[in-house]
């Protein structure tokens, strides 16, 4: 007997527009979503099975399972608010692409191909044991790990659809003796030490480790923050940063890896640098490319890009003044910014989610149609350092001028 047979689904009232699941779910947040149908996708969060379905009009849900009702953290009957939070839905995406687009045009296609790509709110314990694992790594590869800490870790639990691990509370980690060993007969490498040392750390400095992850949460300086995870074994500023973006509400909160970096370089370095053809009080209303960037910002953003032009290759330097680029042009939210042009540069990367994107533009084709010929009929209103809007696999996706598009593995 199938899923579809036991559980009925409930509607989360979302639209496409606001949150598409093949393309948040695959973009390097999270790791532990299965394709377990045709659009459907399952984890085990909380402490209980989650059931997803992306649909033409809106996002379905249902539980299929859950640890016995003492353990489990999460009730049935609050589960519509919890996905709410998790994928932050008051937060209007909508809105902010309009914002975006009103400091860089190019936005508007990327709305379109990348549409409903938005960040997530991960439990922090997750969040920051899957991005210790990320650093020189690619997301098949961090996947894998991750899949094998909860089964190694977790509880699992039986569904219809198969069985699933929650993810560990750092007390079940730490009642492992050999944390490095088991990490290392796990596949994690020279990572390990990093699991033993940060959990010994938690353990050792607080009475209760999740509870003070979650507290990060209240503390309104990314900064400060990020000072407080790089102390953590395999936390490095890019890694915290992951975190700050993922889990701790640092909405600000850019992760600057190469690829990254050479998105700074390709789509804004010589953008912003054309500022300085006009007086700052001049309208760029007549140029549709232009970054608009206000006054006060001007000669600061042109600053940053004459650092960025002139760097060959990226240092910890160069990273910052990228990650400091961002934040100026899309505060606030240029977190949520950045993933939007890394999912757009992701697209067609390593064939990650190409079966479940496949499934859902079969069944969203009627309803998309008039977008497609919207971001076609648009496309010439690109940057000049993004050459063409290029069809793969059904999709309009933005190709990058200058040669050949970077294809970008890592997941660092």
């Amino acid at each position: 007997m199938t899923a579809d047979n036991l559980v009925p689904w409930n509607d989360l009232n979302v639209s496409p527009s606001e949150l598409r699941l093949d393309q948040t779910l695959v973009c390097g947040q999270a790791f532990r979503w299965k394709a377990t149908g045709e659009n459907e996708w399952t984890c085990a969060l909380w402490d209980v099975v989650v059931d997803l379905k992306q649909t033409a009009e809106t996002v379905h849900y249902r539980i299929l399972g859950h640890r016995p009702i003492e353990y489990t953290r999460i009730p049935e009957e609050f589960l519509p608010s919890a996905l709410c939070d998790y994928f932050q839905l008051s937060e209007n995406l909508g809105s902010l692409c309009d914002r975006w687009t009103s400091v860089d045009p190019d936005f508007a296609i990327l709305r379109q191909t990348q549409l409903g790509v938005r960040a997530l709110r991960q439990p922090v314990t997750e969040s920051m044991f899957t991005f210790i694992a990320s650093s020189n790594n690619n997301i098949k590869r961090i996947t894998m790990l991750i899949d094998k800490l909860c089964r190694k870790y977790g509880y699992p639990i039986n569904t219809a659809k198969g069985t699933f691990y929650t993810f560990p509370r750092v007390q079940d980690i730490a009642m492992d003796k050999d944390i490095e060993g088991t990490f290392t007969r796990l596949g994690f490498g020279y990572r390990a030490k990093y699991y033993a040392r940060t959990v010994e750390r938690l353990m050792k400095m607080h009475e209760d480790p999740e509870q003070f992850l979650l507290q990060l949460r209240a503390n309104s300086s990314w900064e400060a923050v990020k000072e407080q995870l790089t102390q953590f074994s395999g936390v490095g500023p890019k890694v915290a940063d992951c975190i700050c973006l993922t889990s701790l509400d640092k909405i600000d909160a850019v992760p600057v890896d190469t690829h990254i970096w050479q998105i700074a370089k390709r789509r804004y370095v010589n953008r912003v640098l054309a500022l300085q053809l006009s007086k700052p009080t001049e309208e760029s209303s007549t140029n549709d490319l232009a970054i608009q960037v206000p006054d006060s910002k001007r000669d600061l953003v042109i600053a940053m890009a004459r650092e960025l032009a002139t760097a060959k290759a990226p240092t910890a330097k160069t990273y910052e003044t990228a990650q400091r680029l961002f934040v100026e042009l899309f505060s606030p939210h240029a977190g949520w910014a950045q993933l939007l042009l890394f999912s757009g540069d992701l697209e067609g990367a390593n064939g990650a989610g190409k079966a479940a994107k496949s499934s859902v533009k079969k069944e969203t084709k009627v309803k998309t149609a008039s977008k497609r010929k919207i971001v076609a009929k648009d496309s010439s209103t690109l940057s000049s350092n993004v050459s063409e809007v290029t069809k793969v696999n059904g999709r309009m996706v933005l190709r990058s001028g200058g040669g050949k598009r970077t294809k970008p593995s890592k997941a660092e």
